[in-house]
């Protein structure tokens, strides 16, 4: 499967050189003859591409972008760049992402591509204001170290136009238990550039007939389990949450896709569930293990953020139910959890935020980082439905940005957090994370509510607020950050 987070930005880079017919001086040139020469200003202008060319090679990330050859254009004192000139971006034009300039370059605007710059001065200034009244993507750098956090964000704007989601549905405009979700998927294409294809939820489980490769399922169970510190599943019923998983799979390579979602309240209605003795809980975390973007309950709203957090961060994140916990609410009493394993007894001394699913993954410290510790569940109490269980208060940093997008897609309300407990249910949904939130619980519940946003939540390890807002500026979305 082709993970849409491995994308790079092809830069394409533009060494531009304004060369003169003759010597003389004036209020915009000066100096010796011997430099002002047209041989000379042609001649250091190749020798500087070169060197620029290698400059680019040492300093940009190649974890972000591609930096493909260099082309040399040039251009006399009456400020027009040729046709013929031009035309030498034509062989990369397909796979440009974006030009990197040395220099102004009159016209480039008309071959359609953003245009970038790395210069202190007042050049990228003039043209930045230019190309944002005429409507032109322009990016500058003060210096290499600003030009490659700019990178990493087209790289995550570039990832978001190569994912498709594969939309395990009913086939009703939203699912039942998210109303909030967002009924217009195609409106993502025409914004984003997200695709998607839509299937009846029922045709995992046809697929899943054809997934018969026992040995490999059996290895996939043992090497889950030899990593957890306990099970209450038995590695029998693993094995049917990971044919599922594979299911699921084999039908995403099918279709080109590398996100996925499926309807939950549904699923359950429809029984099938009980008839394989599965749940789609584990999936959900072994495929954020690997890169892949999935939310549960075809809730798309929390799906765009799980893709954008997880293309930011290069973290698996965790999606749950947003609740509110009053003050002074005891866990084990009053929340009827089956296990407090970090916070305090007696309750928090103000409000805080509840976040309950069974989709925490391993890989939340970094998709390169070891496994979080954690060990497997049973979502039901006949024994069957394997769910990943992490304390998440003992990661190695408290603090988290949260955050769900918009009903239709246009903004992310996000707020930085901090956990401050976690607690197990023996079945159903676990584990149950406690979160402080920045600007106050209380708040981002009622905004989720009546800014028209909805219920569940993304949440992921570190601060990532001002990375969401560079990301949304550059995307199109509105980040309206909660403080």
């Amino acid at each position: 499967m082709k993970r849409a987070i491995d994308v790079k930005i092809n830069i394409k880079p533009i060494f531009a050189n304004r060369t003169h017919t003759a010597v003389w001086e004036g209020p915009c040139r000066v100096g010796r003859p011997e430099y002002l020469s047209p041989e000379y200003e042609v001649r250091t202008g190749r020798e500087q591409c070169k060197i620029w060319h290698k400059q680019l090679l040492e300093n940009i990330d190649s974890e972000y972008a591609n930096v493909l050859e260099p082309v040399y254009i040039e251009y006399i004192e009456n400020f027009y760049v040729s046709d013929e000139q031009l035309d030498k971006l034509k062989p990369d034009l397909q796979d440009t992402d974006i030009f990197l300039i040395s220099y102004r370059v009159p016209g480039l605007e008309r071959l359609g591509k953003p245009i970038s710059m790395i210069n202190r001065g007042p050049t990228p200034i003039d043209l930045g204001a230019y190309y944002a009244d005429i409507g032109k993507e322009f990016y500058f750098g003060y210096d290499f170290e600003e030009y490659n956090r700019i990178l990493r964000i087209l790289q995550v704007k570039k990832a978001i136009r190569n994912t498709k989601i594969l939309v395990l549905t009913t086939g009703e405009q939203a699912p039942v238990s998210v109303v909030s979700s967002n009924p217009d998927i195609y409106g993502l294409n025409l914004k984003y550039g997200i695709r998607s294809a839509r299937r009846s939820m029922k045709d995992v489980f046809e697929v899943m007939k054809t997934v018969d490769d026992e040995e490999k399922l059996s290895e996939m169970a043992d090497r889950i389990l030899a990593g957890a510190s306990k099970s209450e599943v038995s590695k029998e019923y693993m094995i049917r949450d990971l044919k599922y998983y594979e299911a699921v799979k084999k039908m995403m390579e099918e279709l080109g896709c590398n996100a996925y979602t499926t309807a939950c309240m549904e699923l359950c209605a429809s029984r099938l569930p009980m008839q394989n003795k599965c749940t789609p809980c584990l999936s959900h975390a072994l495929f954020k293990n690997e890169g892949i973007p999935t939310a549960c309950e075809e809730d798309i709203n929390a799906w765009m953020a799980v893709m954008i957090f997880m293309y930011l961060s290069k973290k698996a994140v965790f999606m749950g139910n947003a609740s509110l916990v009053k003050p002074h609410a005891r866990p084990l009493e009053d929340l009827r959890v089956s296990e407090l394993v970090s916070g305090p007894e007696e309750g928090f001394d103000d409000y805080v935020l509840e976040v309950r699913h069974s989709v925490p993954s391993m890989k939340m410290e970094g998709l390169d980082k070891p496994d979080m510790p954690y060990y497997i569940g049973q979502f039901t109490f006949e024994g069957w439905g394997s769910k990943v269980q992490i304390n998440m208060a003992e990661a190695s940093t408290k603090t988290v940005t949260i955050g769900r997008f918009s009903r239709d897609g246009s903004s992310i309300l996000i707020a930085r957090g901090e956990v401050v407990g976690c607690a197990y249910h023996k079945y159903g949904c676990s584990p149950d994370v406690y979160y402080k939130v920045e600007g106050g619980a209380w708040e981002f519940v009622h905004e989720l509510a009546e800014g028209g946003y909805g219920h569940h939540l993304v949440v992921v390890y570190g601060d990532y607020v001002e990375d969401v807002k560079a990301l949304g500026k550059a995307t199109g979305f509105k980040v309206n950050v909660l403080k």
